[in-house]
C-alpha cells in the first residue's frame, strides 16, 4: 500500500499579516501531482488542517477543492485527524456520509475512536485516525487523570483501542519527546507536560504524526511530516517535502521524502543598505517573503521604504547593530562621575554591542568638541551678561 503523508497545512494562515492562501494553493496542487503520478493509494493527513478553529471561506473553499479532486476525480482514500489548531466538530461535520465515499474524518474526543480497514493486494490494513488529545478532554470519564498529562492521557486512549493482529498504521497529532520545533507551533501546554512518549505508538506498524513543522524521525517507526511550507523564519532553514510511504505485507515500509517547490520561498538575507539595494535587480528571487538585516551602524533615512521597492515582500527589517537594546537583565549606564566623553562611549557600546572604530571615534569626537565649544560660548555670553548687568 502507498501512503503520501501530509500535516499541519493551516490553510488560512498569516504571515506577518500576510495571507499565504495562493502559496497554499500552488503547494496542494503538488501534493495532487504526486498522487497522480506516484500512484498513491491512501492520503493521511495528521491534523492542522486549517489555522484556526473558524477558518476564513477562502481556506474552506481551498480543502474543499483539494479533498474533492483526491476523492472523487483520482478515487484516493483519505484519512485526516483534527490538531489543535482545528474544531474537530466543525471538521467531522457530514463524516459519516462523507466515509462512504473513501473520506474518513475523525471526530473529536470524547467521541468514539473508529479505526478503518483498508485493502491492498497483500491483505487488510488497519488506520487508527486519533485527533487531537488533551488531558481535559478525558477528565470526565477518567477522574483520576492528572491535569496537564498529555502522555498519560494518550495513553489512555491507547488502552481502549481494540487490538489488531495485521498491518497497523496510527495517525495523531501531538508533540513526541525528541521532536524538534519551530516557532509557528502553537504550544500545547506550559512547560514539558504537553510532551508524549513516543513508546505508546511502538504497537503500530507506522506512525504517521502532525504538530511539528519540521519533516522528522522520531523512532524507526515514527515520523513527522512537517508543514508543506514555511510559516515562520525560524523555519527559513527547512526543507518542506511530502513523504511517500510504501507499506510492504510484513509490515515493513519504505519512505521517501519529495519536496515542494514553493511560490515563494521564505529566506532571511543581511548586509548593508548599498549593498542590498544593488544587488536587488539580479536577485532571481528578489519576490520572496524577506526578513532583512540591515549591518549599517550609522543613520538611514527612509530605508524600509527604499528596500521595500526593491523586494516588495519584505515582512520584517531589523537593525543588526541595536538588536540587544532592551535586553532583559542588561545593565544600564553609569553616568556618575565620568566624563562627557565617557558617557557617549559608553552608551555606544549599549546601543551596539562594541567598541567605536577610529573613523567613528574621530567623526563623534569632533561633534562633542563642537558641541561643548557651542556650550561654552553660551556660557561665557551668559556670564559676561550677568557681569554687566
Amino acid at each position: 500500500m502507498r501512503i503520501l503523508h501530509l500535516a499541519d497545512l493551516h490553510l488560512g494562515k498569516l504571515v506577518h499579516e500576510v495571507s499565504m492562501i495562493d502559496d497554499q494553493a500552488q503547494v496542494l496542487e503538488q501534493a495532487l501531482t504526486i498522487v497522480r503520478e506516484c500512484r498513491v493509494d491512501v492520503v493521511a493527513i495528521s491534523g492542522d488542517v486549517y489555522d484556526r478553529a473558524i477558518p476564513p471561506v477562502a481556506a474552506t473553499q481551498l480543502m474543499d477543492d483539494f479533498l474533492s479532486r483526491l476523492v472523487l476525480d483520482l478515487g484516493v482514500r483519505v484519512l485526516l485527524t483534527p490538531g489543535n489548531h482545528d474544531s474537530a466538530e466543525r471538521l467531522a461535520f457530514g463524516g459519516k456520509l462523507l466515509s462512504s465515499r473513501g473520506l474518513h474524518i475523525a471526530p473529536g474526543l470524547p467521541g468514539e475512536i473508529v479505526p478503518v480497514t483498508l485493502d491492498d493486494a497483500s491483505g487488510q490494513v488497519t488506520f487508527f485516525p486519533l485527533p487531537y488529545i488533551t488531558p481535559v478532554m478525558l477528565k470526565v470519564h477518567e477522574q483520576d487523570l492528572p491535569a496537564g498529562d498529555f502522555s498519560e492521557a494518550l495513553g489512555r486512549v491507547m488502552a481502549g483501542l481494540p487490538a489488531c493482529s495485521h498491518r497497523s498504521v496510527c495517525l495523531s497529532h501531538c508533540f513526541t519527546l525528541g521532536g524538534s520545533t519551530s516557532e509557528s507551533e502553537r504550544p500545547l501546554s506550559i512547560g514539558g507536560a504537553c510532551h508524549v512518549d513516543p513508546a505508546h505508538f511502538s504497537r503500530f506498524s507506522l506512525t504517521l504524526l502532525g504538530h511539528l513543522h519540521r519533516p522528522q524521525a522520531v523512532t524507526d517507526t515514527v515520523f513527522y511530516a512537517g508543514s508543506p511550507l514555511k510559516y515562520s523564519f525560524s523555519e527559513a532553514s527547512h526543507s518542506k517535502s511530502a513523504a511517500l510511504y510504501d507499506l510492504g505485507a510484513d509490515g515493513s515500509f519504505t519512505r521517501e521524502l519529495l519536496p515542494f517547490a514553493p511560490r515563494r520561498d521564505l529566506r532571511i538575507i543581511s548586509g548593508d543598505l548599498d549593498q542590498l539595494l544593488g544587488a536587488a535587480a539580479a536577485d532571481q528571487s528578489r519576490e520572496d517573503y524577506l526578513w532583512i538585516e540591515l549591518t549599517d551602524r550609522g543613520a538611514l533615512f527612509d530605508y524600509a521604504a527604499k528596500l521595500r521597492q526593491a523586494y516588495p515582500n519584505v515582512l520584517n527589517i531589523t537593525r543588526t547593530a541595536y538588536q540587544n537594546i532592551g535586553l532583559a537583565g542588561q545593565e544600564g549606564i553609569t553616568v556618575r562621575g565620568k566624563t562627557e566623553w565617557e558617557i557617549i562611549t559608553a552608551f555606544f557600546r549599549h546601543v551596539a554591542d562594541s567598541e567605536l572604530d577610529e573613523a567613528e571615534e574621530q567623526a563623534l569626537r569632533a561633534v562633542v568638541d563642537e558641541m561643548l565649544r557651542a556650550e561654552h560660548s553660551v556660557d561665557n555670553s551668559t556670564s559676561s551678561t550677568e557681569v554687566s548687568v
